[in-house]
């Protein structure tokens, strides 16, 4: 029996209520942080016109910003590369072994790594790392495009509130969604909305009526047991709800719902217990922030005064004389000649002042993380070998990975898994091959999820930590192989080390041999070995007989 919705308006409202009370607190640090570090987004608790520069006039330095930056641009070129694959769909473990089954998987991975390429994703994920690394938190919504198969939505900070589920991760999202008119009645369609914007709509007496601004709440939250018929088809009865409303009604615009969650929340670090809100570098670097800004401030003003001297004169040239203060200038004074111009107050510090801000800036840059993406750029040492350059990358990596592993549980892992399925559903993905498909509870066949393996850059350099340990123990290990003790080798597994290896270094799957055919090619070794061995017996025993043959001959010649 279908349940009751005719409160879901009143219901999704009062929850976006609720959270936006907790969502009030956090925007204001979020407004803080915006003033020094991202201004272009500091309308959070404020609101600005077009084109307003209030924000960026009130900073006197760009440091936090251009840390930010690039972190942001660190993490787009190192983990999400447009250039390079970055990503791949795997067989799942039951059929990795399966050769037409893993091939199927990496052709899906090829197209799909081609609709994201042509897709918004490589724009919005910068704007997504941007928040991450500026406020802490970032969410990111995925839909079918109506001109793309693919179409993804950095959502902007403030505009939403999140809940957590018993593990910890991220399962309701409400956002509060402006939209004029005319964009509601392009997205839902006017029969849709509510009567009071419908006439709005079609008032022909005032055309400006249809660019009038509405407020959407959307609310995307699991549903519970009960509230929705497994196995049913229609929105309505997905695990996942979507329900629109018009905020002033409420107003019930559409009710539905998706396969899987399509909104992503990453927290660089979490605050705490019990908050689901994101801690990032920022918050450790907005006191060096405002500090730094008040000391350029100060700097510039001493700079100023240096350059420009403040002068003292006597109370008797007020009025008569002009002072000429250009570069030899001068200025003519009549009466007492000691009663001259003179320099006043410009005993400034400035070499003080320039070692604080040169503290406050390597403060800055260290939280984040500026000396790992800008490690080999600005590096003015000795040259390194490429063992040393991998420890100084190691040594930092120890310091990001805590993020990065968060990075990968709460957004690549579920927001690829959607894309997936978004990708299988819309058809164009080729047809799987039999192997591939299983058969579920209720004897329906089903295409597992994928495994899915990252190849970027952080990732493979994270890897290599594996690659070092293995090469490390080779190298202790090969005294003992010359010494005679070749069996220590014995407890290394090179089937399993070899492939991981590679992988590890970044080297493309398609370069390495399958199972299968490494299988075939030891078969034929070995049959090679056993016919050459064969033949060395037969050309032995041959020659035996040979042998033997002549002793007898020469036996016999001596006994005649």
């Amino acid at each position: 029996m279908t349940p009751d919705r005719s409160d879901g308006a009143r219901n999704v409202l009062e929850r976006w209520e609720a959270l936006s009370t907790e969502l009030g607190v956090w925007k204001t640090n979020w407004q803080d942080i915006a003033t020094y570090i991202q201004p272009r987004k500091s309308g959070i608790t404020v609101t600005r016109s077009y084109g307003d520069t209030a924000p960026q006039a009130q900073l006197f330095t760009s440091t936090a910003i251009r840390g930010n930056q690039i972190l942001a641009n660190g993490m787009v070129s190192m983990m999400t590369p447009v250039e390079s694959p970055w990503f791949a769909f795997d067989a799942p473990a039951s059929q990795e072994s399966v050769d037409a089954v893993k091939a199927w998987y990496a052709q899906c991975t090829e197209i799909i790594q081609a609709l994201m390429a042509s897709s918004n994703f490589y724009t919005e994920v910068h704007e997504m790392f941007l928040d991450r690394g500026g406020f802490g938190t970032a969410a990111m919504h995925v839909e079918q495009g109506k001109r793309q198969v693919l179409n993804f939505t950095n959502l902007p900070i403030g505009t939403y509130a999140i809940s957590e589920n018993d593990e910890g991760y991220v399962d309701t999202v409400m956002r509060e969604i402006p939209m004029t008119i005319r964009q509601a009645v392009q997205k839902f369609g006017v029969e849709r909305l509510s009567k009071r914007v419908r006439d709005k709509y079609h008032d022909a007496k005032n055309p400006k009526a249809r660019e009038e601004k509405i407020t959407i709440i959307h609310g995307i939250y699991p549903r519970d047991p009960g509230e929705y018929e497994e196995g049913k088809i229609g929105a309505e009865n997905m695990p996942i709800a979507s329900c629109y409303i018009e905020k002033e009604g409420p107003h019930l615009i559409d009710e539905g719902g998706y396969q899987e969650m399509p909104t992503f929340v990453t927290r660089y670090l979490k605050w705490g217990e019990g908050f689901a809100y994101g801690w990032c570098p920022s918050w450790f670097a907005l006191p060096d922030a405002r500090q730094l800004n008040f000391l350029e401030k100060m700097m510039d003003a001493l700079a100023e005064k240096a350059a420009f001297p403040p002068m003292i004169a006597p109370a008797s040239m007020e009025g008569v004389t002009t002072v000429d203060v250009r570069a030899n200038g001068v200025t003519y004074v009549e009466g007492d000649e000691t009663q001259i111009l003179r320099e006043w107050q410009t005993q400034g510090r400035y070499d003080i002042g320039k070692d604080r801000v040169l503290q406050k800036e390597e403060s800055i840059n260290e939280a984040y993380h500026v000396d790992l993406f800008k490690m080999f750029s600005d590096y003015q040492g000795p040259q390194m070998t490429a063992y040393e350059a991998s420890l100084r990358q190691n040594e930092k990596l120890i310091q990001f990975s805590p993020t990065n592993t968060r990075l990968t549980t709460e957004f690549f892992n579920p927001l690829l898994q959607r894309v997936w399925g978004l990708c299988l559903r819309a058809g164009v993905l080729p047809p799987p091959p039999q192997e591939a498909v299983q058969q579920g509870p209720d004897q329906q066949g089903y295409i597992p999820e994928p495994e899915i393996t990252y190849t970027s850059r952080i990732a493979l350099a994270i890897k290599s930590l594996e690659t070092d340990g293995f090469l490390k123990t080779l190298q202790m290990l090969m005294p003992l192989v010359q010494a005679g003790k070749p069996e220590v080798l014995d407890y290394i597994n090179f089937d399993e080390a070899v492939p991981d290896v590679a992988r590890n270094n970044g080297c493309p799957s398609r370069f390495l041999m399958l199972d299968d055919d490494v299988q075939k090619i030891r078969d034929a070794r070995a049959q090679a070995a056993q016919q050459a061995q064969q033949m060395a017996m037969q050309q032995h025993a041959a020659g035996i007989v040979k042998d033997a043959a002549q002793a007898k001959a020469q036996l016999s010649k001596a006994d005649a």
